[in-house]
């Protein structure tokens, strides 16, 4: 895969967060005051290029978990095959011997 395209699912992600940026430019600055938001004093919100960020290192993450997985696997697959190898191997040297 090249890593100049982008996943089905990055470009969904990227064009959201240029909707929601289109849609923050036109939206007015101030909040209405009757709208309390106790956590946007604490925190503030994520800017959709770090939401953006932070959603492509959890995809990330979960690729390097997948090919874990495939590795851990295909040694498994492997060793298994070699194991009945062995086994065919040995049954096939003591036949020979009798």
């Amino acid at each position: 895969m090249d890593k100049d395209k982008l996943s089905p699912r990055e470009e969904a992600l990227l064009a959201e967060a240029r909707r929601e940026a289109a849609a923050r430019k036109e939206a007015p600055a101030a909040p209405a005051p009757a709208q309390a938001q106790p956590q946007a004093a604490d925190k503030p919100a994520p800017t959709a290029a770090e939401r953006l960020a932070q959603l492509m290192e959890e995809e990330r993450e979960q690729t390097q978990e997948r090919k874990k997985k495939m590795r851990r696997r295909g040694l498994m697959i492997s060793g298994g095959i070699l194991a009945v190898f062995v086994v065919w191997l040995l049954s096939a040297l003591r036949r020979r011997r009798r």
